[in-house]
């Protein structure tokens, strides 16, 4: 019998690495792609009439064709996947609006409960735990909850609120009172309910209370509808007050030159990867000023397109007068393998009112960047980070994910504020999350996959299909599947992975294109938008980027599995205006 909401989502179709070979001394023309063929580095192939540049040396398999594997090959300079439209644009990304929520009290105190027995990890503690897919159960028709607010303070609570479980709706608590005490002894009735229906899944129903008074324990004495067992998900306290989280504003920038207004300073903040600053020169800086002191552990730079031109060494600073500078990080001899990838640099602490990079690149007369993010310490994303376990047992090959990712807690907590910040505007929209990420590093015949559930969610990794130093394409492709991957748990279903897979797996694959871990210029016309995994990744950046900015996260919202509605297309037409064969019909357009 299923209690508890699990995550048993299909391994992540993600083609690995292959021995290396050693590389040509220029690159050879191979003709059409063929099976069982060894390429060498910069190979040029034809595959479905565009030409393809071998990027790691191996010897093709069937389902290694160019388009599915971008860790394997690139799309040549000319044969680019997105075709430019005429008058469209890339979009920046909406500036995130303030977000309100109700305060909800219960935080922090102590939970008791009795009549009946408990299953482990469906204890009383889950009807207090702010996570609408774990809950209490008990194993009789009656039941009690109990919750006491910590060093006895007294709270004057004017509503309150019960969410019905993941199933079996005859253990929905149909009739009970509220009580409210301050000695935990003697007691007074605040609310009483009788024949109440929920009807659907993870349903909220909220009640007012007539006469509040402030209280330091409040009780729920509830009788389930039938059955021998009483289950909720969870239970909210509210004294009526609203919390409003207002985004910190962006800071002012300043950079040394712009090469022209297509690509100025705004671009570096406009949260588009495909946007660009251009210095037009080999060197440049650019420097975000803030209003007051910004305490940073962390910072994202994402490449363009342009190769060379894209920075190679910085130094970033920090100044309290935009005067007096100190060196918080220098790089030096740094790539970005894919268009647009974001690499992300985990720093000591620092609090300054002005930072700078100076950039160099590897060209003689050109210098772009895509953007940059700084990892501020005081946004609600920042802290939004479960207790993190890294389990390496692969006594194979398991050094591989060591040397690729020396820093692995800190670069994991950054992809998965990252992760978060493009599927939410605020962490009080998602409802649920495990209190605890386990990577688990195994030899096994396969690549990746999400399980767990909302105690301890686990990203299981074989390195088996993985090779090198851990320098470049290995990270690189550990670090993509870790965006997939991660994206799992956080991502919205609908609660119906088995019927929608395409549109989850395929969302995830988004997060992962819109960090630059996929080659979105790999992309090649055919097929159809529920294919999934790439094909439906990167349609959806597509709409994200191009057509309606904020898409990623709309679409998300959609799949809310809280509303009692099951999930269909017609909700991206409701979102962008345009139903999805239009918007399919448009992006194949794009494409080659």
């Amino acid at each position: 019998m299923r209690t508890c909401l699990s995550w048993i989502l299909a391994i992540a179709i993600v083609f690995g690495w292959v021995q290396a070979v050693p590389a040509p001394a220029s690159a050879a023309s191979s003709g059409e792609w063929t099976v069982n063929h060894a390429y060498s580095l910069g190979d040029t192939v034809t595959y479905q009439a565009s030409t393809y540049e071998c990027t790691f040396a191996h010897t093709s398999l069937q389902g290694w064709e160019p388009p599915a594997v971008p860790a394997l090959w690139k799309k040549s300079a000319g044969t680019p996947g997105p075709v430019p439209v005429p008058g469209l644009k890339p979009l920046p990304s909406p500036v995130p609006a303030a977000v309100t929520y109700p305060m909800e009290l219960s935080k922090g105190g102590t939970v008791d409960g009795g009549d009946g027995w408990s299953p482990d990890h469906e204890n009383k503690e889950m009807a207090f735990d702010d996570n609408l897919f774990t809950k209490w159960l008990v194993y009789a028709n009656s039941g009690w909850l109990q919750y006491q607010f910590p060093a006895n303070q007294q709270q004057t609570v004017s509503s309150y609120s019960i969410t019905s479980a993941n199933d079996e709706p005859v253990r929905d608590p149909k009739s009970w009172t509220l009580k409210g005490s301050n000695n935990g002894t003697d007691w007074t009735v605040l609310d009483q309910r009788q024949n109440q229906v929920f009807s659907h899944r993870f349903q909220t129903l909220t009640y007012p209370i007539a006469a509040p008074q402030a209280y330091t324990y409040y009780k729920l004495e509830l009788t389930a509808s039938a059955g021998d067992m009483l289950q909720l998900a969870e239970v909210g306290l509210y004294n009526g007050a609203a919390l409003t989280y207002t985004p910190p504003a962006a800071p002012a920038v300043t950079v040394s030159a712009e090469k022209s207004a297509d690509t100025g300073k705004a671009n570096l903040l406009d949260g588009a990867p495909l946007t660009k600053w251009a210095a037009g020169a080999q060197s440049g800086w650019a420097r975000l000023s803030y209003s007051q002191s910004v305490s940073i552990d962390g910072y994202a730079l994402t490449g363009t397109n342009g190769g060379v031109l894209e920075p190679a060494s910085w130094t970033l600073k920090g100044s309290d007068d935009g005067t007096t500078w100190t060196v918080l990080d220098s790089r030096m001899n740094q790539t970005f393998a894919i268009a647009h990838q974001r690499k992300y640099y985990q720093i000591s602490a620092a609090s300054y009112r002005y930072y700078q990079f100076d950039f160099t690149s590897r060209a003689a007369n050109g210098l772009e960047v895509g953007e940059i993010e700084l990892t501020r310490m005081d946004t609600p994303s920042y802290s939004d980070v479960p207790e993190l376990e890294i389990r390496n047992t692969d006594t194979v090959k398991g050094q591989l994910f060591t040397n690729s990712l020396p820093d692995a807690e800190n670069e994991i907590r950054a992809i998965i504020r990252k992760v978060n910040t493009l599927l939410y505007d605020h962490p009080s929209q998602r409802k649920f999350g495990a209190r605890k990420l386990v990577i688990r590093i195994e030899d096994f015949d396969g690549i990746a996959y999400a399980t767990g559930d909302q105690t301890e969610g686990q990203i299981v990794f074989s390195m088996r299909y993985l090779d090198g130093d851990g320098n470049g394409d290995a990270r690189d492709e550990i670090i993509g599947i870790l965006y997939h991957e991660i994206a799992h748990p956080y991502q919205q279903d609908d609660h119906r992975y088995g019927e929608i897979n395409y549109i989850v797996e395929g969302m995830a694959d988004a997060v992962r294109f819109k960090a630059g871990y996929h080659n979105r210029y790999g992309v090649s016309k055919g097929g159809s938008w529920t294919d999934s995994y790439q094909t439906t990744g990167s349609f959806f950046l597509w709409i994200d980027e191009y057509k309606h900015a904020g898409f990623l996260k709309k679409l998300n919202q959609s799949l809310s599995p809280f509303d009692g509605a099951d999930w269909t297309p017609d909700a991206i037409r409701t979102i962008t205006g345009t139903p999805v064969d239009g918007l399919w019909a448009e992006f194949q357009s794009t494409l080659k």
